[in-house]
């Protein structure tokens, strides 16, 4: 008798155990399931959210004639209006009267000449990154977004208050840059064709044509700088140069990609 209930209650237990067991496997097997949706589910909705604020963000470069083949597509980030309005300010600080560059096709230094009423478009080809004439609009008035995001969606822009290549000091031009994953298959596009600034080397060519005159370059100095550096303006002791820029990491606004190139 004795016997038989000490098997029953080892019965009894082994099935408690087994019952216990058996509730934390599926416990566990309900856990996993739960983490293997919840888990995707909330990196849907926290990347939902991250992509709603970079849409605020994203400017759409594409011409009108464009858009019926690639309007979807991610291209680039806006560094933002808040960046060329301080940028502006600080181009209308500077003070070019008594000063002089040197003059490579003289050879003679001249005074440097800030003409804001030129109106002409320029262009731009850098052989060494396969950059083709590409339409510079001079002058374009870079504190007012509508007018610069106007301007470079058909090339670059050359930045009111610095000085036109060919009369001296530092002539300031800018340009928009792209994700690869978009610039891969549109890499001509001229709005994003500074994307391309990232390859050059020091001693790579620039030439700028204004009217009929070429004005040919080198490259000196490849740079990335915080948004706050508006030193780059500034021209570089006696000589004329070019500083072209562009936002990095391509296509974002976090920093600046600057290539300066010293006339020859």
């Amino acid at each position: 008798m004795d016997q038989d209930l000490k098997i029953k209650k080892i019965s009894e237990k082994k099935i408690a155990q087994m019952t216990k067991n058996i509730s934390w496997i599926f416990g566990i097997i309900g856990f996993g399931i739960l983490l293997s949706q919840g888990i995707p589910l909330l990196n849907s909705y926290v990347l939902g959210k991250i992509q709603i604020e970079k849409e605020e963000l994203m400017k759409d470069p594409i011409p009108q004639s464009y858009k019926e083949y690639i309007e979807d597509e991610f291209a680039y980030y806006d560094p933002g209006k808040s960046y060329f309005e301080n940028l502006s300010k600080s181009a209308e600080n500077l003070q070019y009267q008594g000063l002089f560059t040197y003059d490579p096709t003289t050879k003679t230094s001249k005074e440097i000449l800030v003409n804001r009423d030129y109106n002409k478009n320029m262009s731009i080809s850098i052989p060494g990154i396969e950059i083709e004439d590409i339409r510079i609009t001079s002058n374009v008035e870079s504190s007012n977004e509508a007018v610069y995001d106007k301007y470079l969606k058909f090339g670059l822009a050359h930045f009111k208050g610095t000085p036109l290549p060919g009369d001296g000091g530092n002539s300031f031009i800018y340009g928009h840059s792209a994700v690869q994953s978009f610039f891969s298959k549109h890499s001509n596009l001229p709005e994003t064709i500074f994307t391309r600034l990232e390859d050059i080397d020091i001693g790579d060519m620039v030439e700028i044509t204004k009217e009929e005159e070429i004005f040919k370059y080198i490259v000196r100095n490849k740079k990335i700088v915080s948004p706050e550096d508006f030193s780059i303006l500034k021209t570089q002791g006696d000589k004329e140069t070019v500083t072209l820029m562009t936002c990095w990491p391509l296509g974002a606004g976090i920093k600046r990609l600057v290539v300066v190139a010293e006339r020859i």
